[in-house]
């Protein structure tokens, strides 16, 4: 009996001690499973509040770029308003916009590490973010990016270290950078790429008489033989037709660009080819010089001549960009069913004149502003044009006339057309006319990291 209770005692102690050692172990099982859990929460709170920091930045950066384009936008359509400041173009008010938009961006986040990490951590600050700033680093700049020309092309602040300091896992670290958007501004209405061109002919221009001058660029376009005339035979054209032809005369050309999709035709002329600002790109397929009757022909070319079936692929881009531009430019002027002259029409206060004609037009006296027509173009002895000739056809200039580009004369046109409520209006012709305006990117900030 003695025995039998030593035994219950023993399987009871046996009992009570391997109840503690799994009371324990389950205590201890728990215990891990509540830290890992606990770990797991502190690792998602630090990445959530790195995230939120960040998109905080985002939309702080993206509001003072808005506000900065829409300022610096205003400033320059406040300086074009004068005549005088209406000379530049596109391009030249595209890099002005860009350099103070840059500046305007800078002034309001900080011009070096230690200013912008402060503005930044103060963003944060104010909206209440606990346990998250950006590191004080001389890594974190502000730079922009220029082209060759000095023009900025890209915007970005680098290395910005965002931190989250957690009791559980310590100090947590994310390294972002972002890239800042360029709004599209467009200062002038129209296109100025197409109004650096005096004249555009989608079949070829035919040049003759006395000594004339052209400035600015020429679009010469060809045709098939079946539609070759007469009075064309004399010009020279041989194997292609349409072109740039020039017969009897003497010709001063000051262009950027000349385009030529069939020969240039040099016959019993002078002619002196010369950059209109910094060089001279000349695309045709030949250039013939073609012995007159009475005259010699020879020329003189400040610029590089490219022969269209020969060319690398930097000219060769350019050469079909201006293709393209025409192109587009002219696809809409068998639209036109009417004639309509703005010197005719007594509604119009338009500074200058437009014409638009379903049929031939032949220019009797000086002119400035635009004429577009599907037909041809007759420019008499003795005349001037300034603005943009564009014609469906073919062009004739006759002698003795001054052909001049006028990027302003063409905006102004343009811009009052799209200002106005004029029933007649040349841009509803001239395809790929463009508004001045300012329009927003789909984000004004895009994170990335290096």
């Amino acid at each position: 009996m003695k025995k039998f209770h030593w035994v219950r005692l023993y399987l009871l102690l046996l009992i009570v001690t391997l109840f503690s050692a799994a009371s324990f172990a389950g205590i201890k099982g728990y215990y891990v499973i509540y830290r890992e859990t606990a770990m797991q929460k502190a690792a998602a709170r630090s990445s959530q509040g790195i995230a939120d920091a960040s998109d905080l930045i985002m939309d702080k950066i993206s509001q003072i770029a808005k506000d900065a384009g829409r300022v610096q936008y205003d400033r320059i359509s406040e300086l074009i308003r004068h005549e005088s400041n209406n000379e530049l173009s596109e391009d030249e008010l595209e890099s002005l916009f860009r350099a103070g938009y840059v500046n305007l961006i800078r002034d309001e986040i900080g011009q070096d590490s230690y200013s912008i990490c402060e503005t930044l951590n103060s963003y944060i600050n104010a909206t209440g973010i606990r346990n998250v700033s950006v590191d004080t680093s001389e890594r974190t700049t502000i730079d922009e990016e220029t082209d060759d020309a000095g023009n900025v092309i890209s915007l970005r602040i680098r290395d910005v270290t965002i931190c989250y300091d957690d009791p559980d896992l310590g100090r947590q670290i994310d390294t972002v950078s972002y890239n800042i958007q360029f709004p599209d501004a467009i200062f002038h209405a129209g296109s100025d790429e197409l109004f650096r061109y005096c004249i555009v002919s989608k079949k070829g221009i035919y040049i003759t008489g006395m000594t004339s001058s052209i400035i600015g660029d020429i679009f010469a376009g060809r045709h098939s033989p079946e539609e070759c005339r007469d009075a064309e035979i004399v010009y020279g054209e041989t194997g292609t037709y349409g072109g740039l032809n020039i017969l009897s005369t003497q010709l001063g050309i000051k262009s950027d660009t000349i385009v030529s999709l069939g020969d240039i035709n040099l016959n019993g002329s002078f002619v002196l080819f010369a950059p209109n600002t910094e060089e001279l790109d000349c695309f045709a397929q030949r250039l013939n010089e073609i012995e007159g009757f009475s005259r010699n022909t020879s020329y003189s070319m400040e610029g590089k001549l490219y022969p269209t079936y020969t060319m690398d692929e930097v000219p060769l881009a350019k050469y079909r960009e201006a293709v393209r531009l025409v192109e587009a430019s002219l696809s809409g002027l068998d639209g036109i069913s009417m004639y309509y002259d703005s010197d005719n029409d007594g509604g119009y206060d338009g500074k200058y004149r437009k014409l638009l004609s379903d049929s031939d037009v032949e220019i009797r006296n000086d002119f400035t502003g635009i004429v577009a027509t599907p037909a041809n173009v007759i420019i008499d002895s003795d005349v001037n044009f300034e603005g943009i000739i564009l014609s469906g056809d073919r062009i004739y200039a006759m002698g003795n006339n001054n052909i001049v580009a006028n990027p302003s004369v063409a905006r102004t046109i343009i811009a009052s057309e799209m200002d106005g409520e004029y029933g007649i209006k040349v841009s509803d012709y001239i395809g790929g006319m463009k508004t001045a305006g300012l329009t927003d990117p789909d984000h004004y900030v895009v994170p990335y990291r290096q």
